[in-house]
């Protein structure tokens, strides 16, 4: 059996960061990843990393910023960690290579992003997230670190309460393997593929927040997922960065009008105000970006995507647009170090809760909450796994996992499909768990979230080989996928108001005396229970 001081489980951006980090701090590190690095959601963040840089900005000026997009639900100590290190981790990630773009005088550029009281995010033209992602896999390769790439983390190890390693499904060699490990760091990503559409990767289903669910760790917060306002969705989606409202971009109807006025407005407010517009027959909103100066220079990738997947031209066409689902806020319920209430396992990125977005993510936060906490966390399970040390596994985690897998792929076939249950979740997802939301729609959608589990629960696959078999992995996905819909479903139910990025028409005030509070799901005899906790003054 493997062993590490140290198991990072993803290998997006925050987990690449917490690994580097674990190295460095003198542990012995190894990451599980079901894909290339290089494939990871991360990539797909185009606007820039948010850090109080200029003369006009300040870590309070900045953390200001953060409380007034998390609209009363985030927690004070994430906020001040974010703000105090932004900087000091913008400015690493230039020295280690990242390219980003340079003002007049030499100095790293920086743009304003959604409601940001400054201009604020360092940036690499609108491939911020690719440019980062490859230098960190750099910095990651330079470290040495083991990487199994390919592998599917089936379960977690707990022995007396304490995380102790993972178990994983090789992909080309078919094997179950156990991973022994001080501390185990999950790096997974979010749970957008929840919804049909959304923009983005095709891995985010929620892996890491089940495996940690299994375990008994809460979930917090699910009901608040952002979505994006500035989206072309027809045969497929393409994301054009929100940047492009603030160098002069707007929203129009089919006649060329003007729709609204974007600045100022967080992120949450310009979807819902989109999502407004959109219904109220004046024909479809469109993104007019013409009036951007060097349009196709600063925003090159959003020129290429739309040409390609619309056929538009952004110099001459107004882009269709809606808000699309996009990241969540919720998950993992962790403190500003990334612990969880299970001792030596971790949570960072997308698939943590840490108290920083609270209802709403402020534009430009998402790469830098990555390197930022990636760092801490990776530091911090470090830490941990001296202290404690590595753990021996007895092999009983395999076993049973092995006999799992082997009962999905046993029995004949339903006349269902997976490809079918989860297009029926995400769009059953998008239309009640949405931009706004209803108690008729929420109740509805928990109806019928029950029942795709049930035709989920009698598929079996036909592939009995282990070997590259996607089609395995993909039932366990979507599994998961379930299982975090049922759980949002409850959250969103439960909260009886309107704030930040959870509309509820029925609801459409913001209540501080019942719900400034965190929803928080835990896994009780088998079933989502909901309960709330205060937020962290």
């Amino acid at each position: 059996m493997p062993e590490f001081d140290v198991l990072v489980i993803g290998g997006g951006a925050s987990g690449l960061r917490a690994a580097i980090a674990a190295k460095r701090a003198g542990a012995s590190v190894a990451m599980l990843s079901k894909v290339h690095p290089l494939r990871t959601n991360s990539a797909l963040s185009p606007g820039g990393l948010n850090a109080p840089l200029g003369p006009d900005d300040s870590p309070e000026k900045f953390s200001r910023d953060i409380m007034n997009a998390g609209d009363g639900l985030c927690d004070t100590e994430a906020v001040s960690v974010l703000a105090a290190e932004a900087a000091r981790e913008v400015v690493w990630l230039e020295r280690v290579g990242v390219p980003f773009n340079r003002d007049a005088d030499g100095r790293l550029d920086r743009r304003p992003l959604g409601a940001g009281s400054v201009q604020r995010a360092a940036y690499a033209d609108d491939r911020t997230g690719h440019m980062v992602l490859h230098v960190l896999h750099e910095q990651f390769q330079r470290e040495d670190i083991p990487c199994f790439q390919e592998w599917f983390v089936t379960s977690l190890i707990q022995d007396g309460g304490v995380c102790t390693g993972a178990v994983a499904l090789g992909h080309r060699s078919g094997q179950i393997e156990t991973f022994g490990a001080g501390a185990v760091v999950l790096a997974t990503g979010g749970s957008t593929q929840l919804y049909r559409p959304c923009t983005a990767a095709a891995g985010t289903t929620g892996d890491g927040l089940m495996l940690a669910y299994d375990l008994g760790v809460g979930l917090v917060d699910l009901e608040m997922v952002q979505f994006h306002p500035t989206v072309y969705s027809a045969a497929q989606t393409v994301l054009i960065s929100e940047a492009t409202l603030s160098e002069g971009a707007r929203f129009v109807n089919a006649a060329g009008d003007p729709l609204l006025d974007a600045a100022g407005l967080t992120r949450a407010q310009l979807a819902a105000e989109v999502h407004k517009a959109g219904r109220n027959g004046g024909g479809p909103v469109s993104l007019d970006l013409r009036p951007v100066d060097n349009l196709t220079s600063r925003f090159p990738t959003a020129a290429e995507l739309v040409k390609v997947m619309a056929g538009l031209d952004i110099t001459r066409d107004p882009v269709p647009v809606q808000p699309v689902a996009h990241r969540p806020m919720g998950g993992i319920e962790t403190n500003a170090a990334g612990e969880t209430s299970v001792a030596g396992l971790y949570a960072v990125g997308e698939c943590a809760h840490n108290g920083l977005n609270g209802a709403g993510r402020l534009p430009g936060n998402t790469l830098t909450e990555a390197v930022v906490f990636g760092k801490r966390v990776g530091e911090a399970a470090a830490g941990h796994a001296k202290s404690a040390g590595a753990r021996d596994g007895d092999g009983s985690g395999a076993s049973a996992d092995g006999e799992r897998l082997a009962g999905i792929t046993s029995g004949g076939s339903t006349g269902d499909t997976m490809g079918a249950i989860h297009r029926e979740l995400g769009e059953l997802m998008n239309a009640n768990l949405g931009v706004a939301r209803t108690e008729a729609g929420l109740a509805e959608a928990q109806e019928k979230i029950g029942a795709l589990q049930q035709r989920h629960a009698a598929l079996r696959v036909n592939n009995q080989s282990r070997i590259y078999n996607y089609a395995l992995t993909g039932y366990i996905e979507l599994g998961n996928l379930l299982k975090l819909a049922e759980a949002t479903a409850l959250a969103a139910r439960g909260r009886a108001e309107s704030r930040g990025a959870h509309l509820r028409s029925d609801h459409p005030e913001k209540d501080d005396s019942n719900w400034k509070a965190h929803t928080v799901v835990r896994s009780q005899d088998g079933a989502p229970k909901l309960d709330t906790r205060a937020v962290s003054a």
